[in-house]
């Protein structure tokens, strides 16, 4: 309980977000701006066509819940005609889909969104600086924003969030902002029953933090070591307690109840197969090597030469001299992180615990986490930054006198480093392109390629008469055309070949990532092997499309 009570009086003492934007204001407007313009650039000058086979499994379903809610204003969605709507969060795709029914194209439906998605990651970015700004000297504040920027910009999972529909940005967005309005609210002295306004904005943002991901229960954990620390010191009534618990587990037996279809058809069901099949030590080696590290410094995977992940239940390091470097770092920043936990808890017990509580779950997980703990990233920044200021501490006066030498040593790291992820790069369009390629000319290849056959399979796919056309679309992909070009799609059963005398039934065979690409023709013919299973059937090409980086073919189906 001490532990508790000393980190609600830490909180008591923090700066208010609103005291801490006027005066970082013109820092967080010259870094923002600079971040908008670095996406808004990458935005309005590709093709929109160039994300079309971005649109896929955990994309395209927030797409096409989005989508049945701008239609309908109900999230049943379905990815064919003859299946029943699909269990899966709609938070993310409803939070969308004003743009949905604001544009009639797809192509500024996706504009619309990612550039809202700049917003929303921007915003979190300044939020996370905030959190970070707590522990660093209010001199340094002006570089605490400046890298809470610059790690979104160079995450690859944060850039994604600003291309793609995805869940991570608006559930960080709304779970980190209920945190500030309950710190702002538990710490304050003012009574409780004043605050009905910021208790009411904190109760809607953890609704929507909830509906975005199911882990956002960890938030009451937040809560209540907050609250446990308030009333350690007898500020905070029984009666408040008893209250403010009833609300929390009625509030969250609601929303657990209004979506338990999906939280146990879609992720019990679904996650229960990591335990049975993932190696444990798998699961440890990607979060201490992988997962945490990558909060620290992002990209790292990119540094290995073998990449670490065999398959989605199996992490496996190369023997290399740079994959032995690299495993090592990672193990260090975690170690030092972790040291970081243990110093800092007296002041941030309440953060440690609602980071703990989700890590197991997360932990499990292993394709995903790395992912999943981009909303726990501020606490980690100061975690480590505790742990290496308590590492540091009895060499602080040598090196105060080694400044100079710790800067040249510092931007040493950062060009090497860039130079590392360049040479990554350059190397991996050289395998891809072949050789006498430059790795600048193939990424501008790749995209244009990419851009232009998917453009030209929309085209075509919309010469399709809407009322009798059916699509038969690859794994993850089934849905796809519906999002853009409102085509339906039909799920292959055994009514599939009563489908095909009644209607006009295509099968679209797409890549546009290399790995897919490489083996198209044996993919392709996979495929149609599969949909034989319901036929056979004959396959009438009616549409081909083949570049290095992107291919497209469409069969119309016929039966014998």
């Amino acid at each position: 309980m001490k532990v508790l009570s000393s980190s609600c009086e830490f909180h008591k003492t923090l700066e208010s977000p609103v005291a801490f934007l006027r005066r970082e204001s013109r820092v967080i407007a010259f870094f923002g701006a600079a971040f908008a313009l670095v996406f808004l650039a990458g935005i309005l000058t590709v093709d929109p066509a160039y994300f079309y086979p971005r649109l896929g499994t955990d994309t395209l379903l927030y797409h096409l819940k989005g989508l049945a809610f701008a239609e309908t204003w109900h999230t049943n969605a379905r990815s064919a005609i003859n299946r029943p709507p699909f269990p899966f969060v709609a938070m993310p795709g409803v939070l969308r889909s004003p743009f949905i029914m604001a544009f009639k194209d797809f192509d500024n439906q996706l504009r619309a969104i990612q550039i809202s998605n700049i917003a929303i990651v921007g915003i979190t970015a300044t939020l996370y600086a905030y959190i970070l700004s707590w522990i660093v000297p209010r001199k340094w504040h002006w570089l605490v924003i400046g890298f809470a920027f610059a790690f979104m910009l160079a995450s690859p999972d944060w850039a994604g969030n600003v291309f793609q529909l995805l869940a991570d940005a608006p559930f960080a967005f709304f779970s980190i902002v209920c945190m500030i309005i309950s710190t702002r609210v538990i710490t304050s002295t003012r009574p409780l029953k004043t605050e009905w306004l910021a208790i009411s904005a904190a109760v809607i943002c953890f609704a929507i933090a909830f509906q975005c991901r199911y882990t956002a229960l960890a938030i009451l954990v937040y809560v209540a070591c907050i609250a446990a620390g308030r009333r350690g010191d007898n500020r905070l009534s029984r009666r408040s307690i008893i209250v403010g618990t009833a609300v929390a587990i009625g509030l969250a037996g609601i929303l657990i109840a209004l979506n338990w279809d999906t939280i146990h058809n879609r992720y019990i069901v679904d996650n229960s197969r990591f335990p049975q099949f993932a190696s444990k030590a798998s699961m440890v080696k990607n979060l201490l090597v992988l997962a945490l590290p990558s909060q620290i410094i992002p990209n790292l995977q990119l540094f290995f030469v073998e990449y670490p992940l065999v398959d989605q239940y199996h992490i496996s390091f190369g023997s290399s001299p740079r994959d032995v470097l690299l495993v090592v770092l990672g193990l260090a920043i975690s170690g030092v992180t972790l040291i970081g936990m243990w110093q800092s808890r007296r002041r941030f017990a309440p953060e440690i615990a609602y980071t703990l509580a989700a890590l197991p779950l997360l932990t499990v997980i292993i394709p995903g986490t790395s992912r999943y703990l981009m909303a726990y990233q501020p606490f980690f920044w100061i975690s480590f930054y505790t742990g290496a200021s308590a590492l540091a501490a009895p060499f602080e006066i040598e090196l105060r006198k080694l400044r100079r030498v710790a800067l040249a040593s510092l931007i040493l790291l950062i060009v090497a480093g860039t130079g590392l992820v360049l040479a990554r790069r350059w190397k991996a369009a050289h395998i891809v392109a072949g050789s006498g390629a430059s790795a600048q000319g193939y990424t501008r290849s790749h995209a244009r390629e990419i851009a232009s056959t998917f453009r030209a399979l929309r085209v075509f796919l919309e010469t399709l008469p809407r009322d009798r056309a059916l699509l038969i679309g690859g794994s993850g992909t089934s849905g796809r055309w519906t999002v853009i070009s409102k085509l339906d799609y039909f799920r292959p059963d055994t009514t599939l070949r009563t489908a095909v005398a009644s209607r006009d039934v295509y099968l679209v065979a797409e890549c546009g990532t290399y790995a897919l690409c490489r083996d198209f023709d044996k993919w392709d013919s996979e495929f149609r092997s599969r949909v034989d299973e319901f036929g056979p059937f004959n396959y009438q090409p009616v549409f081909s499309r083949l570049t290095d980086n992107a291919k497209a073919r469409v069969y119309q189906l016929h039966n014998p």
